[in-house]
Order: C-alpha cells, then structure tokens, then sequence
C-alpha cells in the first residue's frame, strides 16, 4: 500500500456507511499512527462533508439521504467549504474557479494537518459524484500520497446500530447500506491499490488487518494498538428480543459476496 511516488504529505480517506466503524477508526488512526483530522467543524466527530458539498457547489447530482441535510444547496455548500478552510487553514485559496477552489483547499487541508490529514464523512460513500471529485482530487495532487480505506461493515449490524440509536427505520437504511456497498465496489475498479477495503469485524478479530495502514505511513503497530478495537457491537442484534429484521434480497446477496456468511445475516424474523 506504500505510495511509488514521493510525497509531500499523506491522506487517509474513511469511506462508510453510518454505524460501521469509521469513528473507532478515525479514532485508532489518530492515536497509533500520528494522523490528525480538522479541528473545527459544525458536524459531529470532526466530518466534514467536504466532497458532498464540493459536488453540490459543482452542480454535480446526488442521492437523498435519510436523516441527512445532503444533498445541501449550492450556495450553503460553498459557505460552508470556505468557513471550513477558513477556520482550519486561517484563510481560503484564492481562486475565482470553484472547482480550483475546492482542490486547491483539500491539498491545504493535507499539507496543513500533515504529516497525515485522516478524514471521515460517511456521507461520501453514498454519492458518486463526491467520490468521482475525490478520484480527481487524488489524480491532481503528485505531491500528496492518498489512501482510501473503503470499511465495510455487516448490513444487519448498521441497520441494528442505527435503529437502537436514533430508532431509525431498517427497511430503507438497508437500501442505503447497498447503495454505499456498491459505490464502494465501483470505487474499487477505479482506484485499484489506492483504496483498501476493509471489513470493520476483521479489524476487529485479527489486528493483522490494519497491517497496511502502518505500511502505509511508515508507523510500526505496538501492543497497544493490537489491543485497541474490540468486539462489543458484533451481532448485538441478536441479543436483543426487540429486535426482528430480514435482510432484502439484494442487500443478502452483496453482503455474501463481500465474505459475510449466511449465519450472520440470519435474523429473527421480519
């Protein structure tokens, strides 16, 4: 996973869907291989929606979400960006073009929370213009080495996340889980060695898994980053007689062919 060519600076983009991990993540990225994220944000967990807001500044289309402000307007989005950089960089790039804007920002981001900016906006997975920008993004910027970490996570255990903490619907949330997994898989065939995807329950049982991160930024893994995530959320579901969902037909289907097995989508019933 280690860049060929020099770089500058380093990124790390989480891309997810809600309740799949990224926090922890973030969070162990953070700790155990020296990364640091934006500092000021009006969003939780220090997202920052910089590629849905750069799509929506760029008037490239989007996909509703649930719960969500996204897709947010164009002009919002472009206050948004600029108050963003703004309170992070200490001032915006000056540039009379939106999309030199929206570029020249990220790579300021990189270079100012270097030597390795992380980001996380479960957001982003969810529309494929955002991704599309981010690809430019990366293919623009030679003196930045990016590498995506596509977690996935099991659907059953994202909608049972979801609906126990803000109660939202599983019905529809599994279509959005889709709609994130097959991004991710057409992400995949773009990016190639750029993007490693990653099963949040395999980070979680074999720390061996996170093996290419510490590659990747040159951090060797110690004891105590070994020890770092646990399994606490796996098939919470399953303990909770409250809880009766059946997987769509669809979502079953990817959900194997990303690994999962038939016994940890089984549910109790719809």
């Amino acid at each position: 996973m280690m860049s060929s060519r020099p770089a500058a600076h380093r990124c790390i983009v989480i891309l997810s869907d809600k309740s799949s991990g990224s926090s922890a993540l973030q969070t162990y990225l953070v700790r155990f291989v020296g990364g640091r994220h934006v500092e000021k944000t009006r969003h939780h967990e220090h997202e920052t929606l910089y590629w849905t807001k750069a799509a929506s500044l760029l008037l490239r289309p989007q996909e509703p979400m649930l719960d969500s402000e996204v897709p947010i307007a164009p002009k919002p989005a472009r206050a948004d960006l600029l108050r963003l950089l703004r309170d992070n960089l200490g001032y915006a790039p000056d540039a009379s073009d939106d999309r030199e804007i929206v570029f020249r920002g990220w790579r300021a981001l990189c270079e100012h929370f270097g030597p390795l900016f992380v980001e996380k906006s479960p957001h982003h997975l969810h529309q494929w213009s955002a991704l599309e920008l981010l690809v430019e993004c990366m293919d623009a910027s030679p003196d930045v080495a990016f590498l995506a970490i596509g977690l996935v996570r099991n659907p059953i255990d994202v909608v049972y996340s979801s609906w126990q903490r803000w109660r939202a619907a599983p019905e529809p949330n599994q279509h959005e889980w889709l709609r994130a997994a097959r991004n991710l898989q057409k992400l995949s065939a773009v990016l190639g060695p750029r993007l490693a995807v990653l099963r949040y329950e395999d980070a979680i049982r074999d720390p061996d898994s996170l093996d290419f991160v510490h590659a990747f930024t040159g951090v060797p893994p110690t004891p105590e980053s070994r020890g770092f995530l646990h399994g606490d959320s796996i098939q919470k579901w399953k303990r909770d007689p409250n809880f009766r969902f059946a997987l769509a037909a669809p979502v079953r289907q990817l959900a194997l062919e990303l690994g999962y097995r038939s016994e940890e989508l089984a549910s109790g019933g719809s």
